[in-house]
């Protein structure tokens, strides 16, 4: 097997956070600079550090629009936050494999502990490192470095799967491979940064790996 280490980005990857994220930006561009920003201008952020995305919208009013921001994420989260097909099912599989599995993500711990929790997927989970935890995010490589040392893993052993610029540009930076996930709202982007991979459906991630598939169609209890 050539990967025992497998990191993954959270959202757009593991969960699917995008209306959540969406919707939680629409309302705060709309409370602060109303009238000049679209869907398609958060789209192209997403990704960043959230305190990196609102210095773009509006430098001047950006704490108080990251406040904004929180405080209508963690509230609407688990009414907008939904679950990817298969995802549990193959980090389980990957789990009875031996695999050590990590989250690497640009959001914060609270969030991101939120969100694996709501699905139960923190259970697989060996090691989370988000956005307080470097100096720097992704695109730089420091938090998947943080990952493979808290794992201590080679990095020839290691895959990165995300869904956005971000995540495939810090695993080349990190001299690991990537994969990027089929279901990204970047997808058409993301071919351009070369990912070693790109997968269509999660199980595409067991075949890739030479674990067997879980069936089509089968529950995770």
């Amino acid at each position: 097997m050539k990967y025992s280490v497998v990191l993954f980005d959270l959202d757009g990857t593991l969960i699917n956070t995008n209306e959540l994220i969406l919707t939680s930006f629409l309302y705060t561009l709309e409370k602060h600079c109303p009238g000049k920003y679209t869907k398609e201008d958060i789209i192209a952020r997403m990704g960043q550090p959230l305190v990196e995305q609102m210095r773009f919208f509006d430098e001047r009013q950006a704490e108080e629009m990251v406040k904004t921001y929180q405080v209508h994420n963690e509230s609407h989260h688990d009414e907008l936050v939904k679950e990817f097909p298969y995802v549990r099912e193959v980090l389980a599989d990957l789990h009875q494999a031996g695999i050590k599995m990590g989250v690497v993500t640009n959001k914060r711990r609270k969030m991101a502990e939120m969100g694996l929790k709501r699905f139960g997927l923190d259970q697989w989970m060996q090691v989370v490192v988000c956005v307080e935890d470097t100096k720097q995010a992704k695109p730089a490589p420091d938090m998947i470095h943080l990952a493979l040392e808290k794992l201590a893993a080679p990095k020839e052993s290691a895959l990165m799967v995300g869904d956005s610029r971000f995540d495939l540009l810090a695993a080349e930076r990190a001299g690991i491979d990537s994969a990027a996930v089929g279901w990204s709202l970047h997808l058409e982007e993301l071919e351009a940064y070369h990912p070693t991979y790109v997968l269509h459906d999660m199980r595409d991630l067991l075949n890739m790996m030479g674990i067997s598939k879980v069936k089509q169609g089968a529950k995770f209890e």
